[in-house]
């Protein structure tokens, strides 16, 4: 195996580069070379058998010191345009030597073509079809290196018209040597060759978008593509062009990971997160991804439980991780996201989107994870997964809802798992790097096609419908601030001692009052004496002010007490210290509050349902049956809720009867469970009679109008169709960018081949040269019908 890696394939790449000259690409039949010896040692025949399509073929070679078998062939060959269509077969469907090569063998027996053997075919073609798939990409990146080897010279800034979205130069952007793998300066002024070939789109241009994010990725993990644990592992073999990070660079994670989690969380990273803990909690508990101890796979008869993938905007893998844990665990998206940012300027913004992106950001803000980049990452959640979220949860975290992520899904992972899907039952029976070297290779396959679809890509996404609105822009976008306000702030929660608690806040917040109240009397008193120190006038004067607004905010704090407690102001609160009445009072107003809440998310949950009814399409039904689910499960909670309401309303009633409540005293109303559901402005669940909840107001605008809540949907999609309107201009602008710089380098490459008389070699860049031409062609008219198309093929001509 290593002397076909590093002696075999490299002597085969020039002859097989002067074999696709001669035959044009294996069009047409090739003449074998045949060359005088030159070592006058001893020769000797070696008689090969040729697999062709539809014959067999017997020929003799002249074996010696010069002319080795290696070089020639070995015993039993294949045809060369067999074994590219069997490569190319296999890209399309499950890779099955067996399956071709009793195939092959049964249609040459039929015309009269007998192999010896019982199995006379399998084990030799697998190894040819190995083998040359490797001598393909060792040609492969023997061209791209000649390529690359002119870009020290290349002006990588933008040669267009004023018009552009921005001036590449004012960024500061330089041309670093250009690699196509992995090896990178630790300083970047641009993303890395690396990235660059990975999405021309995302990472080809040569500035930032004017406005936003400046890339969007997704992560996800897929435990159906498992790898059965073997005795031994097949030798080593790397694509040349792995996307793969390697095994080391992931256990260095999982150790960090282990070694920081026992010690003390970062001071104050609550304060940083957006959403309460206990709606992160539960999050946590919807989700197996969030459960890293959850198993998934068996590690007993698995020695690759999943695949974790990171992809771009636009469903192109950007790495993949090799699982080997049972359960989702987070070290695995922490060595994807420091991948990520490795290949990235400083300067730049990456919006992540995961299943569990709420939980993955509190233990990076927890923990102290990610340190170093979390400020540039803006994380939300998948639109597929946003419904098993809490209603808090999704205000934050819902890309629809979400600045910079404009019409972004975040489900290319799963699309990606579907397009390999056909690969689950071989690659969970062959070997543990044939397995990576057949994911690589679809890979690249799939990002080729991917290629040629840029242009109609981006035309289809410039159509976007967008929900105009009767209201102010302006006015709606402050209701759904204060929606996600309100929707997000921690809720009360019951206690046995609440009442005790709410009393001593209020005894604390009254001697505050009455000390606020006489230090600004006496400073007040201070001003107004004619004969005071000037000392002593100076000072009253500079805390006079402050010492007012403290009093103000916290009468205002003690007025909300006394009206929650039920009492006014000329009452003692010590006999209410140990009052039943008071403590169900409280309990019942913090179970109403968090009702209400429920209540509220349910309401926008079922709009999704009510709104995806009329709809047709698979995905759509897809979120839409989760979304029932998810209503479901949470119903009996919320019922529960109204029952315990309705308890604490029927004891506060008892206490009045039995006049063991405070004087004039009024019980709070009962919720009826028959309609709790459809909670209209004139529901019970509303009327704080006797509770003096410090909302009096009412249902605020977003909640109560639904001309209001039609509105925040309409101004929160044209806000994210613009985003993905600017982020669809900055892509044309990086189309045109790369297929420019790729176009001079391969111009260059050619004229520098041309000088040193390789014709093998100027037949391929000749190839590409035509190819990328092509690419150009059908991206021209892709985007000729797009506002902005016509500047972007006028800038390429």
């Amino acid at each position: 195996m290593n002397t076909w890696t590093t002696e075999v394939i490299p002597k085969l790449v020039h002859p097989y580069l002067r074999l696709l000259r001669e035959t044009q690409n294996l069009q047409q039949e090739g003449v074998p070379a045949i060359t005088e010896c030159v070592c006058l040692g001893s020769v000797h025949s070696l008689l090969v058998l040729v697999v062709r399509f539809d014959y067999l073929e017997r020929i003799s070679l002249s074996i010696c010191a010069c002319r080795s078998a290696a070089v020639e062939l070995p015993s039993l060959a294949v045809d060369i345009r067999l074994l590219d269509f069997a490569t190319r077969l296999f890209l399309k469907i499950s890779p099955n030597n067996t399956a071709i090569s009793n195939t092959l063998t049964e249609f040459l027996e039929a015309r009269g073509y007998q192999m010896k053997g019982e199995d006379p075919l399998r084990r030799r073609f697998g190894n040819a079809l190995q083998w040359f798939n490797s001598l393909q990409h060792a040609t492969t990146q023997l061209v791209d290196s000649l390529i690359m080897a002119h870009c020290d010279s290349l002006d990588t800034t933008d040669g267009g018209s004023s018009d552009t979205i921005e001036d590449a130069s004012e960024e500061g952007y330089e041309s670093p040597k250009r690699q196509r793998f992995h090896e990178e300066p630790p300083s970047l002024s641009r993303p890395s060759e690396y990235l660059r070939s990975r999405c021309p789109i995302c990472f080809g241009g040569n500035s930032r978008i004017s406005e936003g994010l400046d890339s969007i990725v997704c992560i996800d993990a897929c435990f159906t593509q498992k790898h059965t644990k073997q005795r031994y592992r097949d030798p080593q073999r790397t694509h040349p062009n792995t996307v793969f990070i390697a095994e080391e660079d992931v256990e260095a994670w999982e150790n960090f990971v282990a070694e920081v989690r026992p010690s003390r969380p970062m001071k104050d990273f609550e304060d940083r997160l957006k959403v309460p803990g206990d709606v992160l909690d539960d999050c946590e508990k919807s989700f197996t991804a969030a459960d890293g101890t959850r198993e998934k796979a068996s590690t007993q008869f698995f020695d690759s439980t999943a695949l974790m993938g990171l992809l771009c905007h636009h469903d192109r893998v950007l790495w993949l991780v090799n699982m080997t844990s049972p359960g989702e665990r987070q070290h695995y998206a922490f060595s994807l996201i420091d991948t990520l940012f490795k290949h990235l300027p400083p300067m730049w913004t990456v919006g992540l989107l995961y299943d569990v992106a709420c939980t993955l950001k509190r233990s990076s803000l927890k923990w102290g994870f990610l340190n170093q980049y979390i400020d540039h990452i803006t994380f939300a959640i998948s639109v597929f997964h946003a419904y098993g979220h809490g209603w808090a949860c999704q205000c934050v975290y819902h890309p629809r809802k979400c600045k910079g992520f404009g019409l972004s899904d975040g489900e290319g992972c799963e699309r990606f798992w579907h397009s390999i899907s056909k690969l689950i039952a071989y690659l969970r029976v062959c070997g543990h790097h044939t397995r990576l070297y057949t994911l690589d290779s679809q890979i690249h396959q799939s990002d080729h096609e991917s290629l040629q679809g840029f242009g109609k890509w981006i035309a289809r996404k410039w159509q976007n419908d967008v929900v105009e609105s009767q209201e102010s822009p302006e006015f709606l976008r402050h209701q759904w601030e204060e929606q996600v306000a309100s929707q997000t702030k921690p809720l009360p929660r019951q206690s046995q001692t609440a009442g005790k608690k709410a009393v001593e806040e209020a005894v604390r917040l009254q001697k505050v009052r009455d000390s606020l109240v006489t230090r600004i009397s006496r400073f007040e008193d201070i001003i107004c004496d004619v004969d005071a120190d000037g000392v002593d006038y100076i000072d009253a004067e500079e805390h006079l002010p402050i010492l007012r607004k403290q009093l103000e905010t916290c009468q205002n704090k003690l007025s909300q007490s006394k009206r929650a407690l039920g009492v006014n102001d000329h009452a003692s609160f010590q006999y209410l210290t140990k009052s039943k009445y008071i403590n169900y009072r409280m309990n019942a107003r913090a179970l109403k509050m968090r009702l209400r809440m429920r209540l509220r998310a349910r309401k926008f949950e079922r709009n999704r349902i009510e709104r995806s009814a009329r709809r047709q399409q698979y995905n759509e039904r897809k979120i839409q049956d989760q979304t029932e689910d998810s209503v479901k499960r949470r119903d009996p909670g919320i019922q529960k809720l109204a029952r315990s309401y309705n308890k604490h309303v029927s004891d506060m009633l008892e206490l009045i009867r039995r006049r063991q409540a405070p004087r004039n005293a009024v019980a709070p109303l009962p919720i009826a469970l028959k309609g709790l559901y459809n909670l209209d402005v004139d529901d019970n669940i509303w009327e704080d009679i006797g509770l003096n909840d410090d909302d009096d107001e009412g249902p605020p605008p977003w909640l109560s109008s639904e001309r209001v809540r039609k509105g925040i949907k309409g101004i929160l999609l044209r806000d994210r169709s613009d985003e993905e309107l600017r982020r669809l201009r900055h892509e044309m602008r990086a189309m045109r960018e790369w297929m420019r710089e790729e176009w001079e380098l391969l111009l260059r490459a050619i004229d520098g081949v041309k000088a040193s008389g390789d014709l093998s070699i100027h037949y391929q860049l000749l190839e590409r040269k035509d190819a990328l031409l092509r690419l150009c062609i059908t991206w021209s008219q892709s985007l000729s019908a797009v506002s902005g198309g016509q500047y972007w093929q006028r800038s390429w001509r």
